[in-house]
C-alpha cells in the first residue's frame, strides 16, 4: 500500500455473523439463501476488472476478518490506513444480529489479536465495530488503489456485475501500522 491509495472492497461484510445465526435457528430461509449465494460468488471477476487499474495491494477477506487482513496489508508497508465505517458494504441483517450480540468466537479472537493497531473513533457503534473483525468466509477483495483511479475501479467493478463494491478507506503517511475507523 501507498499513502494516497483508496480501498475498494468487493462484497459485504457480516458473513460470519450471519453464519452463527443459522447455526443458532435464528435466520430465515431468504437470509440463508442470499447469504449463501455471497459466498459462493468468487472474486475472479473482480480480480479480472482490478487488472486494469494501479493497484498495488490486494488480499481476499476471509477468517482474519477486514482488519485482520487490513493489518497485515499495512504490517511493514511504513504506511497506516483510514477506514470509513459508515462506508463499508454489510450484510444489513449482520447489523441487527451484531446488535443482538450474536458474534462468532472468531471476530472476539481477531479484535484482541490486533486491537493495539486499530484507534477507532468515538460514534461508530458497537455492531458496526463488531462487523469489522467478523471472519468471512468467502469474502471479497480489499484492494489498494491509486487515488485518481478509486471511483473509476467501482464503477468498473459495479458495471461487471459486482454491484456492492465501494471505496471504504484510505492509505495515510502515518503513523504506520495504525488503522483508524471513523
Amino acid at each position: 500500500l501507498r499513502p494516497g491509495d483508496r480501498l475498494i472492497l468487493t462484497k459485504p461484510i457480516g458473513t460470519g455473523i450471519v453464519n452463527t445465526a443459522i447455526k443458532a435457528g435464528m435466520a430465515p430461509a431468504a437470509l440463508v439463501e442470499k447469504v449463501t449465494a455471497l459466498m459462493a460468488a468468487l472474486n475472479r471477476t473482480a480480480a479480472e476488472v482490478m487488472a486494469s487499474f494501479d493497484v498495488h495491494a490486494c488480499t481476499d477477506v476471509t477468517g482474519f476478518g477486514l482488519l485482520g487482513h487490513l493489518a497485515e496489508m499495512v504490517s511493514g508497508g511504513g504506511a497506516g490506513a483510514r477506514v470509513f465505517a459508515r462506508s463499508l458494504p454489510v450484510v444489513p441483517e449482520a447489523l441487527e444480529y451484531a446488535s443482538m450480540g450474536l458474534i462468532p468466537a472468531g471476530a472476539y479472537r481477531n479484535k484482541e489479536f490486533r486491537e493495539t493497531m486499530v484507534v477507532v473513533e468515538p460514534g461508530v457503534d458497537r455492531a458496526r465495530q463488531d462487523l469489522l473483525y467478523d471472519p468471512q468466509t468467502s469474502g471479497g477483495l480489499l484492494i489498494g488503489v491509486d487515488g485518481a483511479q478509486a471511483v473509476d475501479l467501482v464503477k468498473a467493478l459495479r458495471n461487471a456485475g459486482i454491484g456492492e463494491s465501494a471505496e471504504v478507506g484510505e492509505v495515510i503517511a502515518g503513523p504506520e501500522e495504525k488503522i483508524w475507523v471513523v
